[in-house]
């Protein structure tokens, strides 16, 4: 999993589908720079859909791949699925020692997750997963957390920089012009999500536009970075 001579990045999403939507352009270039960019999706997304009469466990099947496909476009190295019940994150006990043991596992320097403190946000998924990340990096730096991983050969990693999607107030943003078209393909990946991918992709644009006006730049990605380990 570990790439030594790689800069990491470890995103950390609650469905299929969240990194491209939020942050597809910023892996985009982060691969093409050299980065080595591993997603962990926390849930099955058996929940994404308005058609009463899906299949739950199918549609997971079909995220899956999607997100597998998606991955592929924007170069991740490597996708790993905790398979967490879709809207049951609030209930999953173990999803921060899940995390942390990713973090010591791929020793990132950036770790990308959902803001969880972005007022009025709505899905509890969206929250619980940036939670459980934020505390998973706390707890991968410090020995006295789930010391069973490391005298299973797990060493600590404390993670210089987290970059928050969705954030309520960002203060970074990445320019995306020579991406925002592998993110809009990567998007286009989770047909089970995107019912019009024209409008989409104009969505998509004036979002990224709007952030490129705030940094310079045609197209842009925000992301509120937090430093754990200067800032505690």
């Amino acid at each position: 999993m570990n790439e030594p001579d790689a800069k990491r990045v470890l995103a950390v999403s609650a469905h299929p589908d969240d990194v491209e939507f939020t942050s597809g352009g910023s892996v985009a270039r982060w691969t093409a720079d050299g980065w080595a960019v591993y997603l962990a999706v926390c849930t099955d997304g058996g929940k994404g859909s308005r058609d009463p009469n899906i299949d739950p466990r199918a549609l997971a099947a079909r995220r899956r791949q999607e997100q597998r496909d998606a991955a592929e476009i924007l170069g991740v190295a490597e996708v790993i699925f905790l398979d967490h019940p879709d809207g049951g994150l609030t209930a999953a006990s173990e999803l921060t020692k899940e995390v942390a043991l990713l973090i010591r596992r791929t020793r990132p320097h950036r770790l990308l997750g959902w803001d969880p403190w972005k007022r009025y946000q709505l899905h509890p998924d969206h929250r619980a997963a940036g939670l459980a990340t934020l505390d998973a990096v706390l707890a991968a730096g410090n020995p006295h957390y789930f010391p069973e991983q490391l005298a299973a050969g797990m060493k600590i990693h404390q993670v210089p920089e987290v970059y928050l999607f969705g954030a309520e107030q960002p203060d970074t943003w990445v320019d995306i012009g020579q991406t925002f078209e592998r993110k809009m393909a990567a998007i286009e990946r989770h047909a089970s999500q995107v019912e019009n991918v024209w409008e989409a992709a104009q969505q998509m644009s004036r979002c990224a536009q709007d952030y490129g006006e705030q940094s310079g730049a045609a197209y842009a990605e925000a992301f509120k970075v937090l430093h754990p380990f200067c800032d505690t």
